[in-house]
């Protein structure tokens, strides 16, 4: 067999081939190991039927191949002008080889070949068919090649050995790390894939772990992404069950809910790209489809690592454009900010909430300014030692401290008015109100009301005189207490990690005073005062011309008639002397309202008080104003009104403030809203008040006028009084000044009081109290699943896509029997790319990569029945034809459940491959 002639076989476009590659042997190149092609494999008829001694060239082969090898009959198959002839050594005899060429670490020899043809074989790619090649014994051992279907063959380079190539192998056969061995890797190329046998079905059904793991997560993304959307919906607020004492700990939710989210995202990127994978795979085996490409296979990346988007563009436009490509950028964009998304509208965080309705309730244990109750709420120390003394006493150091808190503040504001200039409010209502302490850390403001009655250019207008006229609203402490009342079930601040806030506006009534000083001269005064009446025993102050009553003066002031006296000449005289402002202080017996008298008339910067007039709501100061001739009368009287609402703001971290909101007629939550027929009348000034006022004024010794102690409270209070008809613009009136001066009864008078204008109950005070209820309108923060700024309701799309694409996947999953292998995945995709054929449409990919058109050509999975090997070819594209078809028999072994799958599955047909 050693004697058959070899003929030559005709190469196609031969022209290009570098001369560094020319030096090959034309033997080497028909090679049975190199016969296997990139595109496909055939094995060739090996029944000896057409054998190269009987072979008859055509032609236009002859042409060819003089013109690719020269003088044929010089070189013959062109050996010896190839390579030099190596000296052949006995066995076992120790001889160097001769020094031959060789390849550096690349595809080319040297270029000091001795001998090359006159026209290099053509080292570029043809476009031809290939046959799979089975390394069959007829052609191993007889050298024989034969035709099928005049195969065309590229010319494949290949390097000469030195002799001296043993002492580069290791005790393996193959070359050291630093010698890269061009043969071995030549036959690598064209080795046929024999040895790869797929050990498993591209197709497994549902049951498997893999189809299940994929469903679960499919599942469980979908119905998790599904709850987070209507979350983000429905907005819920978890009261307790997250707060700093009840249920989860705010830090603990929050950071539940990023896991959550979390996991929301890692299931969603996994169920994509799973359903990403099954589709292009499917589309890739199916035959009629138009394959996938390596823009298509990048996509994964995309949604994985969203910065490949930039780092790798190229692929973008190629793939990005298709349906299944813009849902890929879709879910890209959708798992990038699912988290952020997540944190911004469903983690929990402190939300306000709206306004709502709610009936409160409140422990109520007296009645309005009960002195007694105030008397034995106030923590003294002493009652067991001074029983008779001792609650009275710390009543009135808790009057005094906090009515010269109140005082000063107030004449701080008025101070910094007056120094910046802002001043310059006539009108009352305007005006800055007192504030005072709640329990030393609520801040409690006031506010002025029924102003109708306040205007000093109208009142003098009227009465000819200097009238000035102010009532003060309190807010009602009431509400606090209710609002930190378990029983309300509002959230502290301390229930919200010591942050959180409420508000609150209660229809309650608002303890008020009422102060109104008039100017009065001296004979004016007269009837009310002891030392200006006839026959009155006095004694000289030392004060000037000053004089003062006699120790026992009030015995000679005629009593009030018992209550069955029927005389009226006994009762009218009871009244006392009438005088000029009867009729402005309401005074007489029309009104049945008894004048008080006082023992002397004040120096200057000195007050004089009477809180002693029988059946009176009233106390009674007065004050000697250094700049007037006049002294000023003042009377002051306290009720609670129903033309106001409670408003409680608290905060943690700014604190808790109440005020009084009154006289709004658009206020719904004002206590006259809910007033109706079914109340009692309103019952006027409390004359209980009048006892409170009473320990007041001895707290702070307002009547130190009767022995001119000039005390520094009188010498301020003194100097406000009016000396036009007119409000001065740069310093409070001193009506003003008394009202913030007293408000210090009005709140210890309301604590623990009712929410209504009148007490129902036969004691005055109850133990252990009754729950009373008020209306108010209530808004609070509570840890709340949902937004907080509008601009965060554009995350409601990412939500939305992301379940939208999940409830896809889902369905996909769900009309599929089984998974497919995903040959995007990058170790099924390397696997099958290295038991694939090189192809010419990836020319020049092998060092930078693919790019360009190369991300564009479409692939479609392929497959060989007999070898059950699996491997890539190009698939059909418009205005080219496919490099190779592969599905040729290779050996006699038959696979039948692969090749079943693999036959189902490439002649589907579905509209989820059209993408």
């Amino acid at each position: 067999m050693a004697d058959r002639p070899l003929r030559p076989v005709v190469e196609i476009n031969e022209d290009g081939v570098s001369p560094a590659s020319s030096h090959r042997s034309p033997v080497k190149e028909f090679s049975p190991t190199n016969i296997f092609r990139r595109h496909g494999y055939h094995r060739m008829a090996s029944d000896g039927s057409q054998e190269m001694m009987t072979y008859k060239p055509r032609p236009e082969e002859v042409q060819q191949w003089e013109a690719a090898c020269g003088d044929f009959d010089k070189e013959g198959l062109g050996i010896t002008g190839l390579s030099p002839k190596i000296k052949r050594v006995p066995v076992g005899a120790k001889s160097t080889s001769p020094n031959t060429p060789r390849s550096t670490h690349g595809f080319s020899s040297t270029n000091s070949t001795p001998h090359s043809s006159s026209k290099p074989f053509n080292s570029h790619p043809v476009n031809h068919q290939s046959s799979w090649y089975s390394e069959s014994p007829a052609v191993a051992g007889q050298g024989e090649l034969h035709q099928d279907n005049t195969p065309k063959f590229q010319a494949m380079p290949t390097r000469s050995i030195p002799e001296d190539e043993d002492a580069h192998r290791t005790s393996n056969g193959r070359p050291e790390a630093d010698d890269f061995d061009d043969e071995i890797f030549y036959k690598g190329f064209g080795k046929p894939p024999l040895y790869c046998s797929s050990s498993g079905d591209v197709h497994v059904k549902r049951t498997n772990w893999l189809s299940l793991t994929i469903f679960f997560l499919s599942i469980y993304s979908t119905v998790l992404s599904g709850i987070w959307l209507m979350v983000s919906i429905v907005q819920p607020r978890w009261g307790y069950q997250i707060s700093s004492r009840q249920g989860l700990l705010p830090s603990t939710a929050t950071t539940l809910a990023a896991l959550a989210s979390k996991t929301i995202e890692m299931s969603f990127v996994t169920v994509f790209i799973s359903c990403l994978g099954q589709v292009l795979t499917r589309r890739s085996i199916l035959r009629r489809a138009n394959g996938m490409t390596l823009g298509e296979m990048t996509m994964r990346n995309w949604v994985i690592q969203p910065g490949s988007l930039i780092t790798h563009a190229e692929a973008v436009p190629t793939a990005g454009f298709t349906i299944l490509g813009a849902l890929t950028l879709t879910a890209t964009v959708a798992a990038t900010f699912y988290t952020t998304a997540s944190d911004a509208m469903v983690a929990p965080k402190l939300k306000y909430g709206g306004w709502e309705s709610k009936e409160l309730t409140g422990l109520v244990r007296t009645s309005y300014a009960n002195p007694q109750y105030v008397a034995e709420e106030c923590p003294s120390l002493l009652n067991a030692q001074d029983e008779l003394h001792a609650a009275e006493s710390c009543s009135n150091v808790l009057y005094s401290g906090a009515s010269y808190r109140n005082l000063l503040k107030y004449m701080s504001v008025w101070t910094e008015i007056s120094e910046n200039g802002t001043g310059g409010m006539a009108d009352l209502k305007d005006r800055p109100a007192g504030t005072t302490l709640l329990f030393d850390n609520t801040t409690m403001e006031a506010t002025w009301i029924e102003t109708e009655h306040s205007s000093v250019e109208d009142n003098f207008a009227t009465w000819d005189r200097v009238i000035n006229n102010v009532t003060m609203a309190m807010p009602h402490p009431g509400v606090y207490a209710a609002a930190t009342d378990e029983a309300n079930n509002i959230l502290q601040p301390d229930d919200l990690a010591g942050v959180g806030e409420y508000m609150i506006r209660a229809g309650v009534v608002s303890p008020s005073i009422n102060v109104m000083c008039v100017n009065l001269d001296r004979d004016e005064l007269a009837p009310l005062v002891y030392t200006e009446w006839p026959n009155a025993v006095t004694d000289d102050t030392g004060v000037g011309d000053q004089k003062g009553a006699a120790a026992d003066w009030e015995s000679t002031i005629p009593s009030v008639p018992d209550e069955n006296e029927d005389d009226d000449s006994v009762i009218a005289d009871s009244f006392l002397n009438s005088t000029a402002v009867d009729d402005v202080f309401r005074w007489g017996q029309q009104y049945y309202r008894y004048r008080p008298v006082f023992p002397m008339l004040p120096a200057n910067y000195n007050m004089i008080t009477n809180s002693s007039v029988y059946n009176s709501s009233s106390i009674y100061i007065l004050a000697k104003s250094p700049a007037l001739t006049d002294f000023t009368l003042c009377e002051l009287n306290s009720w609670t009104s129903p033309n106001c609402s409670t408003r409680f703001d608290i905060s943690g971290t700014a604190g808790a403030r109440i005020t009084a909101h009154c006289e709004d007629s658009d206020d719904r939550d004002s206590f006259i809203q809910t007033f109706d027929n079914g109340y009692p009348a309103w019952g006027g000034p409390s004359k209980d008040w009048k006892w409170l006022a009473d320990a007041w004024r001895l707290s702070m010794d307002l009547n130190g006028g009767v022995y001119n102690n000039n005390a520094s409270n009188a010498r301020i209070i003194t100097q406000l009084a009016l000396q036009d008809p007119s409000l001065p613009k740069t310093l409070p009136s001193i009506a003003e000044a008394l009202a913030v001066y007293a408000s210090s009864t009005l709140v210890s008078g309301a604590i623990d009081s009712p929410f209504v204008h009148y007490w129902d109950h036969i004691p005055n005070i109850l133990d252990p109290g009754v729950r009373q209820a008020f209306n108010a309108s209530i808004r609070t923060q509570q840890y709340t699943s949902g937004h907080v700024n509008d601009w965060q309701t554009i995350f409601y799309v990412i939500l939305s896509l992301v379940f939208v694409i999940n409830l896809f996947c889902l369905g996909y999953f769900v009309t599929r029997s089984g998974l497919v292998t995903d040959f995007t995945e990058p170790q099924n995709l390397f696997a099958l790319a290295v038991n694939s054929p090189p192809s010419e449409a990836l020319k020049g990919t092998c060092g930078g990569g693919p790019g360009g058109e190369s991300l564009v050509i479409p692939w479609r999975v392929a497959y060989a029945p007999s070898a059950n090997h699996y491997f890539f070819e190009e698939a059909e594209r418009k205005g080219k034809t496919k490099a190779a078809r592969s599905e040729v028999e290779v050996s006699d072994r038959v696979h039948p459940k692969s090749g079943m799958s693999y036959k189902r599955l490439s002649s589907r047909q579905g509209w989820l491959y059209g993408f």
